[in-house]
């Protein structure tokens, strides 16, 4: 159960139409987590150089994950947010008491700057999440929702999540997160601490993909030296295109 407004921490909630780009687990005692990095059907990628943009897309690659994961294997980041799933769950006797969650920082640097690509939305839906700001030195969690598009990330509380909300895990129960991650005006890679408590005893339960760090780019100071969007629309003559909004 969680003692707060439930619908804050709900994956049942989530109305994206959405894919695990790659799941991870992280075995421990008692608490499990099981992660997900989510794909929304409309993305924004941030490129480190020119030559991350493949001149020539396989047939196969062509749809809004595998393209994904293509620009991604060539050292994109995600544009200013990245979304999380996460499934806790208490395999223990006793109940069990998430009292924080938090973002490791890694690396900080500036926004990748040399091009920027989207996959165009069919449609556009939001999702209840937990919002972490990369900018900040020690990013809190925050309620917050997506309203009207994507694009659009609201927080909903006065102050962090964890400030006046804990999680408790009865034993055998579980439940489902979303976490966001977001960058301004940095790139950060990052991954989660989730702190419990049990027994009066108190850890710490680092979560890291299996591929590593996550990693998220803000807006560089500069712009973008390209920005191009997949005509997914164009069928078998997709390509990558300047967007309308520039033409």
């Amino acid at each position: 159960m969680i003692e707060s407004v439930a619908a804050t921490l709900m994956a049942a909630a989530v109305v994206w139409v959405v894919v695990a780009l790659r799941r991870w687990l992280k075995r421990g005692d008692p608490l499990v987590v099981t992660g997900e990095v989510i794909i929304p059907k409309a993305w924004e990628l941030a490129l480190p150089t020119d030559e991350a943009l493949p001149q020539h897309v396989p047939p196969d690659k062509r749809t809004y994950v595998p393209l994904y994961r293509l620009l991604r294997q060539q050292g994109a980041a995600d544009f200013k947010r990245t979304t999380v799933k996460l499934l806790v769950e208490n395999r223990s006797e006793q109940p069990l008491t998430i009292t924080s969650i938090k973002v490791h920082r890694g690396e900080v640097s500036e926004p990748y700057s040399a091009g920027w690509v989207r996959y165009p939305p069919a449609g556009a839906a939001g999702a209840i999440v937990l919002d972490f700001l990369l900018d900040d030195d020690q990013p809190e969690a925050w309620s917050a929702a997506y309203e009207d598009s994507i694009e659009r990330l609201v927080r909903t509380g006065s102050r962090p999540y964890f400030d006046d909300h804990v999680i408790t895990l009865p034993p055998g129960e579980s439940q489902s997160l979303l976490v966001t991650g977001r960058a301004e005006s940095v790139r950060c890679s990052w991954s989660l601490q989730i702190e419990v408590v049990q027994v009066g005893k108190r850890r710490i339960v680092d979560v890291v993909p299996e591929d590593g760090a996550l990693l998220t780019s803000g807006t560089p100071d500069g712009g973008f030296g390209r920005q191009f969007e997949w005509a997914w629309y164009e069928g078998a003559d997709a390509s990558f295109v300047t967007p309308p909004w520039l033409t």
